[in-house]
């Protein structure tokens, strides 16, 4: 077994490209002018061969790199959620169709804050839901984000998105070694009330349950396509199902988890709680999780009611 994946443990993106190309000689490192940003200067100093940036021109790195993957390369495009929505014609014709190894490393996933309304992550995974033969990964840690670079280099095939948010992840965390490869259930598995989501929202689903302390059950996403059929089904028979998302409602994970819910005879209650729909306005992202009902307190406050 590849070091890589029996112990990931970079926390830098950036570190964990260098670390991956001293074993991957064909991996390759795309950026769109925000090389510092997106952390992919450490790539370039170290590699300043096998590092282009396409200047402020996502889609055609895009198409540039799925040309590099024709010719038998591994590139890797470092970009914002919201200069990805540029990508969408590129994204579905030169890569997923095509069925390019390309790997997408979106940045800025989820709400940003003070980088303005035109900045917000929220529309990626929507977008990318539609797409075939798309794989999806929205990590919470830094090992996750290694652990999901490793499965898109060695085990995933065509298009591979690896979707981040802005900041870092809580210090002194009890989940922040945390490695799922697909998802995880925290808790007892159960209980009767879940708790679905991925990305940063879950540390705030584990301080919900320690404020509502209640016998609830955390399915973390690691991988939100394809869904993994097991989180699914661990839902199943629950009575209260929330699924909080950073992103929009319409066409989101959200959306999906519910409806194969109920593919599979699900009868409980299920509460979606994620962006309506609205462009979410310039405020801190701290100040918009709890506008939008995704803090750990407003999470807490809604499991305290279903167990009225």
């Amino acid at each position: 077994m590849d070091t890589m994946e029996k112990k990931a443990t970079r926390e830098s993106y950036g570190e964990a490209l260098v670390e991956l190309a001293e074993k991957r000689k064909d991996l390759v490192v795309l950026d769109a002018d925000l090389a510092a940003a997106t952390k992919t200067g450490t790539f370039k100093k170290a590699y300043p061969d096998r590092f282009f940036d396409a200047g402020i021109a996502e889609e055609h790195a895009v198409t540039f790199g799925s040309g590099l993957s024709a010719g038998g390369m591994l590139p890797v495009f470092a970009v914002y959620s919201t200069f990805l929505q540029r990508c969408t014609d590129q994204l579905i014709h030169d890569g997923a169709l095509q069925r390019r190894k390309l790997v997408i490393a979106v940045d800025r996933a989820g709400f940003v804050g003070e980088d303005g309304e035109t900045h917000q992550g929220l529309f990626d995974v929507a977008l990318l839901q539609s797409m075939p033969n798309t794989t999806v990964y929205s990590p919470a840690t830094y090992c996750e984000m290694s652990k999901a670079l490793y499965n898109a280099f060695y085990k995933d095939n065509n298009l591979v998105v690896i979707r981040y948010p802005r900041g870092r992840m809580p210090e002194n965390n009890a989940y922040s070694e945390l490695c799922s490869s697909d998802y995880e259930v925290i808790g007892n598995e159960n209980a009767k009330i879940a708790i679905v989501t991925y990305g940063r929202l879950f540390f705030n689903a584990v301080r919900a349950v320690e404020i509502a302390d209640k016998d609830v059950k955390i399915i973390k996403l690691n991988r939100i396509k394809p869904l993994p059929a097991e989180a699914i089904e661990s839902a199943v028979g629950c009575s209260d199902v929330f699924f909080f998302e950073e992103g929009m409602r319409s066409g989101g994970v959200g959306e999906k988890f519910g409806c194969e819910l109920l593919l599979r005879g699900f009868g409980g209650r299920y509460r979606l709680t994620a962006v309506e729909d609205e462009f979410v306005p310039h405020a801190s992202v701290e100040s918009l999780i709890d506008r939008y009902n995704m803090s750990a307190e407003k999470m807490a406050q809604m499991i305290k009611e279903a167990a009225i």
